[in-house]
């Protein structure tokens, strides 16, 4: 089995099929911010469209729904070769590992934060996920060994406050109430320790591979809580086409992007270049009319954010050489 940097296997035509537009960047992630830049135009998709379907339909629905098809492609397209069956099968083999994953990282995480958007309000969710790079600076200290600097401290003090701040001003939310808050923290804690996790015990595997068995994991975990409201309030015919767009068109290709930057770039990183996306979920809110334009205070305290976040992740131009 051919296999490029980080033990990932070359995509076939399958792969192609689902990736034809990102995969130069897939396959050379080094190369420029190109690739973390389309993981910030995913993800902000994801917000918004998923902002736009708990509006109507339970947010656990949109959760099982999202998850289950994005595994279904996945798996459709990782199935498509003989290298993507085996390692499928590989990743299979690890069941207690995929069990906790799917909770840390995608179950957990998807619940938390879909719970939390009718709150709290889509950016001010996503401005609390935006602080994952200071939780990962944290859990890597504590739990992985992993060394942070004085810049890195400093970088991610600095966000934090910022993101208070931006957090006091109530960003798109009147409502916000301490359990929306604590669900979308809780659940940004866990991805961030699913990140340190996942480079570490299944960086061998392709994401393409360990995707689909996650993502079934998490499926199996959020359908008895959705079961009820499947139950007692399906989605229309239109949420279900939109929670059938969101995980095949957006999540899909998300979670590829994401994960691979996890593997080459490190969790710290990934994370932080997802701060990147209140501003243009904020922006998109705003160009949608569900939201009045940002006010100063708030474009000041989102690029403070922004400033501190930059100081975790930006590597002097002398360290970046001896990298490469």
């Amino acid at each position: 089995m051919q296999r490029g940097p980080c033990g990932i296997s070359e995509f076939g035509r399958g792969h192609a099929a689902l990736l034809a537009p990102l995969s130069p960047f897939l396959r050379h992630p080094r190369k420029g911010h190109v690739m973390p830049a389309v993981l910030v135009l995913l993800l902000s998709g994801t917000w918004l469209l998923s902002g736009a379907l708990v509006t109507g339909t339970d947010p656990l629905i949109v959760a099982v729904g999202r998850t289950a098809v994005c595994c279904a492609v996945l798996t459709a397209v990782a199935a498509s070769t003989v290298d993507g069956r085996a390692d499928l099968r590989r990743a299979a083999a690890r069941p207690g590992t995929a069990w906790l994953l799917g909770l840390l990282g995608f179950a957990g995480y998807a619940a938390g934060t879909l719970l939390a958007i009718p709150r709290i309000g889509t950016s001010l969710t996503n401005l609390v996920v935006a602080l994952m790079p200071c939780a990962s600076v944290a859990v890597g200290t504590l739990f992985f060994a992993e060394r942070s600097g004085p810049r890195k401290a400093a970088g991610a003090v600095l966000a934090c406050a910022a993101a208070a701040g931006y957090a006091a001003l109530g960003a798109d939310a009147d409502d916000a109430d301490g359990v929306g808050l604590l669900l979308v923290a809780a659940a940004t804690v866990a991805f961030a320790v699913y990140g340190f996790l996942y480079r570490e015990r299944l960086s061998g595997l392709p994401p393409l591979a360990v995707l689909p068995v996650l993502l079934a994991a998490a499926t199996c975990l959020l359908l008895p809580m959705a079961l009820p409201a499947l139950i007692a309030h399906p989605p229309t015919p239109a949420a279900t086409g939109g929670i059938v767009v969101l995980g095949a068109a957006v999540y899909a290709p998300a979670y590829l992007v994401q994960h691979r930057l996890i593997l080459v770039r490190g969790p710290v990183f990934t994370a932080a270049v997802q701060l990147a996306v209140p501003f243009t979920v904020r922006l998109g809110d705003w160009a949608l009319d569900t939201a009045p334009a940002p006010s100063p205070a708030e474009l000041l305290l989102l690029a403070v954010c922004c400033g501190g976040i930059a100081l975790v992740t930006v590597q002097p131009q002398a360290r970046l050489a001896a990298a490469e």
